[in-house]
């Protein structure tokens, strides 16, 4: 298994190895230590600490202080009238922000706070449903998703069995909900308000399965760091194939714009690297506004918003590689989806 030497992109590890270094004497972080590890980093170290069941809920305090007084709702001048919305998972203050993704360095006009814990990845149905996973959960046990019809700020239903520490989320076009997971190498698909996932994919024989996006034929795409490599599933198949791309260093999240043009996240190689449906070799690759890439999502309207850890959001018009807009404030964004969804 080819394993890039880079840096290495989900902090959560650090909040993990803080549980882990309480509970078991396995060694945490220190304060002088960077928080920029990723799991795939301390698997290959012979220490995996997302593993295994959490024995207590790690304290989590946000790096900087809340500047909002957001009222707990959607805003209303946005899915009253269509309009698009810009959610951001924000998991060190356990929230989903929203915005409006069309102005530049917008700020957050709402929020949602129930049933939210460490979220990372976010997805949109089409009926404008909004999906979250929670890597963690306030239970104790491996996480959970979470399922807020639109307008809503209240999960309708939540999800935990077949949740491992979830990680990416994507609704094809039929509703069903594909989720990776950090715990045990899996994706797990639902049948759209379901509990209990109808398949789940064996994936740790292709590495770590990460960010997941689904193009216009209904193929999900899983980008794997631990192996420097992005994997298709074809509909209605539960084997991987290695999609062979070129430019991938240490890839963390795909997703699909407009044309099914689709965006890799390359968090070690500080990059996102963008190609034409059907080939293999990027036809642009992103560096601007992009020093840790993670998660990444369209709007309807076809603009990338991308997510940095420990930093901020970056927004880029269709087709554009210098970011028109900067979403600042958030101690360490990660999971980006939008409403309405995008036609691919």
């Amino acid at each position: 298994m080819f394993v890039t030497p880079m840096r290495r992109a989900v902090a959560v590890a650090a909040s993990l190895a803080f549980i882990a270094g309480c509970s078991s004497g396995t060694p945490s972080l220190t304060p002088a230590q960077s928080t920029s590890v990723m799991p795939s980093q301390e698997r290959n170290s012979g220490t995996y600490y997302i593993r295994g069941g959490l024995v207590e809920r790690p304290l989590i305090v946000p790096v900087v202080p809340q500047p909002w007084n957001l009222p707990h709702a959607w805003p209303d001048k946005h899915h009253k009238k269509k309009k698009e919305i810009l959610f951001v998972a924000d998991p060190q203050n356990n929230q989903i922000l929203m915005y409006d993704p069309l102005k530049a360095n917008p700020t957050a006009e709402g929020s949602i706070t129930n049933g939210i814990d460490y979220a990372f990845g976010l997805a949109i149905g089409q009926k404008g449903t909004l999906y979250v996973a929670n890597l963690l959960s306030k239970t104790g046990s491996t996480g959970s998703i979470t399922v807020y019809p639109k307008g809503k700020t209240s999960p309708s239903l939540t999800i935990t069995t077949g949740c491992a520490a979830p990680y990416g989320i994507a609704i094809d076009s039929k509703g069903d909900v594909f989720s990776t997971n950090l715990n045990n190498d899996t994706i797990t698909a639902y049948k759209s308000g379901a509990k209990s996932p109808y398949e789940t994919i064996n994936f740790s024989s292709y590495g770590q399965a990460l960010g997941i996006g689904i193009d216009a034929n209904d193929n999900a795409w899983v980008a794997s760091d631990t192996n420097n490599e992005v994997f298709e599933i074809a509909k209605g198949s539960t084997t991987p194939v290695n999609a062979e791309l070129s430019g991938l260093v240490g890839p963390i999240n795909v997703a699909f714009g407009l044309k099914d043009v689709m965006y890799v996240s390359n968090f070690s190689g500080a990059n996102v690297t963008v190609y034409t449906y059907g080939t293999k070799s990027p036809s642009m690759t992103i560096t601007n506004g992009a020093p840790d890439p993670t998660l990444s999502g369209f709007t309807k309207k076809g603009y990338y918003f991308q997510s940095n850890q420990n930093s901020y959001v970056s927004g880029y018009k269709t087709g554009s590689s210098t970011p028109f807009s900067q979403i600042t404030g958030i101690p360490d964004p990660r999971g980006i989806a939008s409403s309405p969804r995008i036609t691919l």
